[in-house]
C-alpha cells in the first residue's frame, strides 16, 4: 500500500529512499526527530546559497508586497534592471534573455532557438551527459534517463568524450559524414554534474570552438549546474576562454529558493527575431518571485565578502579532498572550485551517510559534492570529517 499520495522522482516507488525535513537553518537540514543533515549536495546543487539566506528571502518578501505575478508581456518594476544586471554579471550586455521556470524548460528552449535560427535539425551532445526531464532535454541527454523513456533519436548525434583517444578528429568526422550543413549545434554541459564531473581540457574546448566556426555549428553551453559561482568564477564557461552563442541557466540562478531559469542568447540570434516571431512562450515567463530571488543572488553573488569567502572556502575545500583523497576506499578525485566528484573502490549504502549527518548525491560508486557556496569552514571541515568516516563504515 502506498504511504504517501505522490511520486518520488527517478526511483522505484515501492521503497524509495526519502526522509523528513522538519526545518532548515543555512546549510543544514533537520528532520522531524531533530537528526541534523549537512547539506554537502546543495540538495540538488540548487541550493548554492544555502537554504534560507536572508537576502534572496528579502527581496522575495518585497516582491509579494508589490506585484506577486505577472502577464508574460507584463513589465513590473525590478525586471528590466534585474535582466540587466544579469547581462552584466555575465558579461554578455550585448545578448538577451528568455526566462523560463527551470533547467529543463531552459534546455528545451535553448534547443527550440538553436534549431529555429541555423534552420538546421541535428544537435551534437556527449554521451555522458544530462541536460533535463522534458523530451527535448532528455533526448539530448546521454545517461540512462535517456534510454527510459524510448525516445526518439533522429535529431541527437552523439559525439565523443573529451577524455577518448582522437576525440577532435573523431568528432569532426561524424560532422562530415552527417554532413556539416545538417548540425544546428553543440550542446555541452561545461562540467558534468550528477554523472562524475568531468571536464575537457583547453585543446578539447578550442577544438570545439574552432568546429563550431569552421562548420557554422551553434554552441550551447549548459551552465545550470556550473553558474553563479559553484566552480569558483561566475561561469564555468570562463575557465576556459569560449564564446557561446546560448547559455543555459537555472538552480543557482535562485538559489533553488523558486523555479526558475534564463537562456541568455547573442546579439546575432537576438536580432533574428526582430523581424520574425520568437515561437517561445510559457504562462509563467519572468515570474515576479524568480526575477526577484535573481536580484537577491546577483547582490550576494556581487558582493566582495561573498567573493572573498568563496575563494577562501574553496581553498579548504581543495583542502579536505585531499585528505579524503588518501583513503584507500578512494579511487580518483575530480573537483573544480566548489564542485567534486569522488570514484570509489566500494559499495555505496546512502544511508550510511544520511546516519552520519550528511546529504549528498551518490551514483553507483560514485560520490559528488557540491556544498553552499556559503558553507563556513567550520561546517564544512565537519562535513567532510563526516563523509571520511562515512566512506570507511561502507569497508
Amino acid at each position: 500500500m502506498d504511504e504517501y499520495p505522490f511520486f518520488f522522482t527517478w526511483v522505484k516507488q515501492s521503497n524509495p529512499l526519502r526522509f523528513s525535513i522538519s526545518s532548515v537553518d543555512g546549510v543544514k537540514l533537520i528532520t522531524e526527530n531533530g537528526h541534523e543533515l549537512i547539506d554537502m549536495s546543495s540538495i540538488s546543487y540548487q541550493a548554492s546559497f544555502g537554504h534560507n539566506h536572508p537576502t534572496i528571502i528579502k527581496h522575495m518578501k518585497a516582491q509579494l508586497d508589490t506585484v506577486p505575478m505577472s502577464a508574460p508581456r507584463g513589465i513590473f518594476p525590478g525586471k528590466i534592471e534585474t535582466t540587466n544586471e544579469l547581462l552584466k554579471y555575465m558579461d554578455k550586455k550585448d545578448g538577451k534573455i528568455f526566462y523560463t521556470t527551470g533547467g529543463a524548460e531552459t534546455v528545451e528552449n535553448a534547443l527550440k532557438i538553436a534549431r529555429d535560427v541555423s534552420k538546421r535539425k541535428l544537435v551534437l551532445a556527449r554521451k555522458i551527459s544530462y541536460h533535463g526531464a522534458t523530451m527535448g532535454a532528455l533526448g539530448a541527454t546521454g545517461d540512462w534517463r535517456n534510454t527510459a523513456h524510448a525516445l526518439p533519436q533522429d535529431w541527437v548525434v552523439r559525439f565523443p568524450e573529451p577524455s577518448e583517444p582522437d576525440a577532435l578528429a573523431k568528432t569532426r568526422q561524424i560532422i562530415l559524414d552527417h554532413g556539416q550543413e545538417n548540425f544546428a549545434a553543440f550542446i555541452i554541459e561545461t562540467i558534468t554534474g550528477g554523472n562524475g564531473v568531468f571536464e575537457g581540457s583547453q585543446e578539447w574546448w578550442d577544438g570545439i570552438s574552432e568546429m563550431c566556426r569552421e562548420f557554422g555549428i551553434l554552441l550551447i553551453m549548459d551552465e545550470v549546474i556550473c553558474g553563479f559561482g559553484r566552480t569558483g568564477l561566475s561561469f564555468g564557461y570562463m575557465h576556459y576562454n569560449v564564446k557561446p552563442d546560448i547559455i543555459c541557466l537555472a538552480k543557482g540562478i535562485t538559489g533553488g529558493m523558486v523555479p526558475f531559469g534564463a537562456v541568455w542568447v547573442s546579439h546575432n540570434i537576438a536580432d533574428y527575431y526582430m523581424a520574425r516571431v520568437l515561437a517561445c512562450g510559457l504562462t509563467n515567463y519572468a515570474h515576479p518571485l524568480g526575477v526577484a530571488a535573481l536580484a537577491g543572488v546577483l547582490e550576494i553573488v556581487q558582493d566582495f565578502d561573498f567573493q572573498k569567502h568563496l575563494e577562501h572556502i574553496s581553498k579548504v575545500f581543495k583542502r579536505e579532498l585531499d585528505i579524503i583523497q588518501a583513503l584507500p576506499e578512494v579511487e580518483t578525485i575530480r573537483s573544480r572550485g566548489m564542485l567534486a566528484g569522488i570514484d570509489l573502490n566500494v559499495d555505496i549504502q546512502w544511508k550510511t551517510f544520511f546516519d552520519k549527518g550528511i546529504h549528498l548525491a551518490t551514483q553507483n560508486k560514485r560520490i559528488v559534492l557540491a556544498p553552499p557556496l556559503i558553507i563556513t569552514e567550520e561546517e564544512l571541515v565537519e562535513g567532510m570529517k563526516r563523509l571520511k568516516k562515512a566512506i570507511k563504515d561502507m569497508d
